[in-house]
C-alpha cells in the first residue's frame, strides 16, 4: 500500500521511560472515515540480537534474569542499538560488552518488527563467526549476566525443551538456517 488506511490526527504521549514511550495515536481510516479511535503503541529504539559463533562450534548465550516473566532465561546477547548507531555496530558493542567475546566482521541476518500491533521499532539479527573471549564483561549497572556456551548441535533440544523460549531469539536462529541455505560455503 502506497498510502496508510488510517490517518493520523493526533499524537500523545502517555508515559515516558528509559526504555520506551507510551504514546497515543487518534487515527480515521482511509477506507471508512466514519471509524475513529484511539490506538496506543510503544515507541521504542531498534534493538540488536548477535549470534556469535566460536571456531569450535560453540553458540555464546547469555544467562540473565527477566522481569517481565520472572525467570533466568538463556538468549543470545544483544540490546538497544544507539541513535545513529549501524545494527552491525551496536551487535559487535553488545557482544563485548555483555560477554568479552569478540570475532568476523558482522554480517546482517535480517530484521523484524518485534510486534507491529503495538510497537513501532525493529530488531536486526547480526552474525558473528569466530568469537573468541577478548575481554572481561562491561555490563551496566543493573545486568548480572552469566555466559554459557552451548555446542550449535544442541540448538533444536534447547528450542524444544524451552530452554530457549525468547521469541526474538527463535526468529534470530531462523533467520540463521536461512542465510546458511542461500550462502551453504560460509
Amino acid at each position: 500500500m502506497s498510502t496508510p488506511p488510517w490517518e493520523a490526527l493526533s499524537e500523545t504521549t502517555l508515559a515516558e521511560t528509559r526504555v520506551f514511550t507510551l504514546r497515543q495515536r487518534r487515527a480515521r481510516s482511509r477506507l471508512d472515515p466514519s471509524l475513529v479511535g484511539d490506538f496506543v503503541y510503544l515507541q521504542a529504539p531498534q534493538w540488536i540480537n548477535v549470534i556469535a559463533i566460536t571456531p569450535a562450534g560453540e553458540l555464546v548465550f547469555v544467562e540473565q534474569f527477566r522481569h517481565g516473566t520472572q525467570e533466568v532465561t538463556l538468549e543470545i546477547p544483544g540490546g538497544m542499538v544507539d541513535p545513529g548507531e549501524s545494527y552491525a555496530a551496536a551487535g559487535a558493542r553488545e557482544l563485548l560488552e555483555e560477554t568479552g567475546y569478540a570475532g568476523d566482521p558482522p554480517v546482517l541476518l535480517g530484521v523484524v518488527a518485534p510486534n507491529p500491533a503495538i510497537q513501532d521499532n525493529r530488531c536486526g539479527t547480526i552474525l558473528i563467526q569466530n568469537a573468541a573471549r577478548v575481554a572481561q564483561q562491561d555490563t551496566d549497572t543493573h545486568e548480572e549476566i552469566a555466559v554459557r556456551l552451548h555446542h550449535e548441535r544442541s540448538l533444536g533440544q534447547l528450542v524444544r525443551s524451552g530452554a530457549i523460549s525468547h521469541a526474538l531469539v527463535v526468529v534470530a536462529f531462523h533467520h540463521l538456517h536461512l542465510w546458511r541455505r542461500e550462502n551453504p560455503t560460509s
